[in-house]
Formats: structure tokens, sequence, C-alpha cells
């Protein structure tokens, strides 16, 4: 499945494996998102989806083939 990350103004399209979550995907890939707990208390790594959704990236495993996580979006709003 393909990810593409908006943070920080760039926009990062990578190859995930199955049972990451989006957080552990950015990470992985050496993109460095806002996170904190990584438990999903403190809302810190909060993005939205593609489909408008707002999402805790360190609790939250992709779906489908592709995805756009916009965690500049969440940061805005």
């Amino acid at each position: 499945m393909k990810v593409k990350f908006i943070w920080q103004g760039q926009e990062t399209e990578v190859e995930a494996e199955e049972g990451h979550t989006f957080l552990d995907i950015a990470l992985i890939a050496k993109i460095s998102p806002p996170y904190s707990c990584t438990e999903g208390h403190c809302g810190t790594c909060e993005a939205i989806l593609d489909n408008g959704e707002r999402v805790r990236t360190c609790q939250t495993l992709p779906r489908s083939d592709f995805h756009i996580i916009d965690y500049d979006k969440a940061q805005r709003n």
C-alpha cells in the first residue's frame, strides 16, 4: 500500500507494510511528524485523512491501498 504524508509543506509518498500504524509508517520512512505519548492520549499526532476524518496516527491503521495523511491541515484547525 502507499501512504502520502503532508508535513511542514513537504509531501512524501512511501510504500507501507500492513500491520503498522500511520505514525509507525512515517517514522520508518524517516519522516518526523508530531507525536508524544504514542498511546492515543495526548492528541499530538492528530492528522486529517484524505476522507476528511481526523485521526490519531499512533492508533490508526491504513484501511485501503492508498491514503493521504495531512498533518499540516490538522495543525491549522
